[in-house]
């Protein structure tokens, strides 16, 4: 193998191999031992935040655009420094224990309380009060439970059940989500609105379309549901009152649970501890393209997510500053021109809307503009990779300063993360931009951290060499035929280990064995390749959820079960690229009630059917259409969202058996590698149809 060749990026640990496993790759700059030699202070995420409000209190940290409604405009951004969030997350975290005191029905509960480590659940979109409900937790040593803005009622009311959250701090618009079906959440004690229940508590203003009279049914409401419902300033005030000092977590402590997505099933619980959270922003370090002593960075991935959260908290700890979007993700660009932010962490869905904006005005542009935007892009990707950096005093003068400017003009970092980029994409960006633009990989169960592509990588294609503090390990799949002895290059699932990776799913050990392979190691469920390079590529998925472009999951057996519930399907198959925004089906028609429905639509046209066989049904352009045209409707009565329907349909005269196209087993299950694998080149057909 070529593990230890010139120019391997990553560092193999000697005699670390197993007959099913690769050697143990790590970050080169730990390749001894995966202690961390810097922030050792740091251990958990309490310690992240107060040594910086001691470092620098009266630096920026959090900023946001206050609304002016008279105008409908955002105005500029808004400051607290360290030492103002300190001072509020001090007397927040000590409100909502005094709260929860105030209410506690037996000596039994208070005891419980004062014990700390309880659940308390976040429930709204990125704004400075989630940033500060982030810093006030771990002075109590609570817990967060992170809900995502767009739930469904079904899903937010699992998960605070599941949880046993007590104490919801949620935006204006969720207090009346909440109260509507209070019944359903026994264990709520109290509700915390983000947002003024009382104009003198606070200069903010009440988000339309609330105004003071519906505030006051919203009061109403929650007194006659004998709910606890509160405002922020209120519970500030509270603690302020109260002195409840600091009880600062341990690094075992829970810092969070984070819910997958549920896209099969209900949503899993991870379990991340302060000590997991406080690795990976450590981790964050290894990437090594940021001043860390600059660092400005936008928050709108969402908090609930793994990959927003740790970047807050790498902000947090090297002394950065955060600055809020305005809650609309298509300003999200007039948010980076007022903000100027260094670092810019994407998906591949917004950067791509990036690339189509801008290419459309640059090098896909008519005439004498595209052609000298082609040439401009050209000039400065061939100076890219000759280490010429990423400016070019002639072309930035006349063309990309301006594109520079329209992300504040002080970017120095684009992340992508969630699904891969385009490697066209790539450059486009950077060289457009005048930015690094890297790629990384990690997941809900390793805090967000686990390989990323280090300053100065110029590739595109991987996802770069582990963090800081995080070894991973490919492991054979012989029924997807994939070995770590395959040549030119090591194939299997990416398993990773470390400080950073969790410790299971709350409630959950089938799901937690399933996960976790012992000694530490974590399964991922994507199947990756070590490049000849020493870098990671993410090539397939082990499991059958998958992930769309824009980082959207998919469970293409749920999208299955409903299409074959249609009368006219016998069988289906759902598949679709990480690379692709939308998914693809190949369906068998079912011969009773196809050629009948078929047949019925032919003569209604007043065509002929006497010589019509179930064959050329199927390969009719028109039946084909109708057919597709039903399934989606079909699809979309049962409310399946918008990504998860069909964008393109091939219909299949052969069935899917065991022994002709071996593609279902012996117990008739789709044998999804293989029917992969048999369809290639029509799925690959099905995508030039929808681009």
């Amino acid at each position: 193998m070529f593990y230890n060749t010139p120019g391997f990026k990553s560092h193999v640990v000697p005699n670390s191999e197993t007959p099913d496993c690769s050697p143990i790759l790590r970050n080169p700059q730990n390749a001894d031992s995966l202690e961390y030699t810097v922030y050792t202070d740091v251990k958990t995420v309490y310690d992240i935040f107060w040594r910086s409000v001691k470092a620098r209190p009266d630096k920026n940290f959090i900023g946001y655009r206050p609304y002016d409604p008279t105008q409908n405009t955002f105005l500029p951004y808004e400051y607290l420094t360290y030492s103002q969030v300190a001072e509020r997350a001090s007397n927040f975290g000590a409100g909502i224990v005094q709260v929860r005191l105030d209410h506690a029905e037996s000596d039994e509960e208070r005891e419980i309380i004062n014990k700390r480590n309880w659940p308390v659940a976040i429930y709204s979109g990125n704004r400075a009060e989630w940033g500060i409900s982030e810093r006030a937790l771990p002075t109590q040593s609570l817990f967060s439970v992170a809900l995502y803005d767009t739930l469904g009622q079904t899903s937010m009311e699992y998960i605070m059940n599941h949880s046993e959250a007590t104490v919801v701090i949620c935006s204006i618009d969720k207090v009346a989500k909440l109260l509507q079906n209070i019944q359903n959440l026994p264990k709520v004690v109290a509700i915390i609105s983000m947002d003024p229940l009382n104009e003198q508590n606070s200069q903010s203003y009440i988000p339309p379309p609330f105004n003071t009279k519906s505030i006051d049914i919203l009061k109403q409401w929650a007194a006659s549901k004998s709910v606890n419902l509160y405002d922020m300033a209120q519970v500030e005030a509270i603690g302020k009152a109260s002195r409840i000092p600091h009880h600062p977590p341990s690094p075992s402590d829970i810092y969070t649970l984070m819910y997958t997505s549920g896209t099969t099933g209900n949503p899993k619980g991870a379990i991340s501890r302060h000590s997991n959270y406080a690795a990976s922003s450590i981790s964050m370090l290894s990437a090594g393209a940021l001043d860390p002593s600059k660092l400005v960075y936008i928050s709108y991935l969402p908090l609930a997510h793994c990959y927003g959260r740790n970047c807050e908290n790498y902000t947090a700890m090297v002394g950065g500053t955060i600055g809020y979007f305005c809650g609309d993700i298509t300003k999200i660009v007039n948010d980076c021109e007022a903000l100027g932010p260094t670092y810019f962490p994407g998906v591949p869905r917004l950067l791509m809307r990036f690339y189509d904006s801008i290419s459309a005005k640059t090098i896909n542009a008519p005439g004498f503009m595209g052609m000298m935007c082609r040439k401009a892009v050209n000039d400065k990707v061939a100076n890219l990779m000759a280490g010429k950096g990423h400016f070019h005093l002639f072309w930035d003068a006349l063309i990309f300063n301006k594109i520079r400017a329209m992300f504040g003009g002080k970017l120095e970092f684009m992340g992508s993360g969630s699904a891969p980029l385009e490697p066209h994409i790539m450059n486009f960006l950077r060289v457009s931009v005048c930015c690094y633009v890297l790629e990384g990989y990690g997941l809900t169960e390793t805090s967000a951290v686990a390989l990323s592509q280090p300053e100065g990588e110029l590739t595109s294609g991987n996802i770069g060499i582990p963090f800081l503090g995080v070894e991973v390990r490919l492991r054979s799949i012989p029924e997807m035929r994939y070995s770590v002895y395959d040549k030119p290059c090591p194939r299997g699932e990416l398993c990773v280990r470390g400080p950073s990776v969790f410790t299971g799913y709350y409630k959950d050990e089938e799901k937690t064995g399933e996960a976790l392979l012992g000694d530490g190691w974590f399964a991922t469920g994507d199947v990756a390749r070590i490049n000849e390079d020493g870098t990671v590529s993410i090539i397939d998925r082990k499991k059958s959820i998958f992930k769309l472009s824009q980082g959207e999951y998919i469970a293409p057996e749920k999208i299955e079960n409903i299409i074959s519930k249609n009368s006219l399907v016998l069988q289906s198959f759902v598949h679709g690229y990480s690379t692709k925004s939308g998914v693809v089906g190949v369906v068998v028609p079912d011969p009773e009630t196809f050629v009948p429905w078929a047949t019925n639509i032919l003569k209604s046209q007043g065509l002929e059917t006497a010589n019509e066989t179930y064959e050329s049904l199927v390969k009719n352009d028109t039946i084909r259409k109708l057919l597709f045209k039903e399934i989606v409707e079909h699809c979309q009565s049962v409310k399946l969202n918008g990504f998860e329907i069909i964008k393109a349909l091939h219909v299949e005269h052969i069935p899917f058996d065991i022994e002709g196209n071996k593609i279902l087993t012996p117990t008739l299950k789709l044998k999804r590698f293989d029917a992969a694998k048999y369809y290639k080149d029509i799925i690959d057909n099905l995508y030039t149809q929808i681009q």
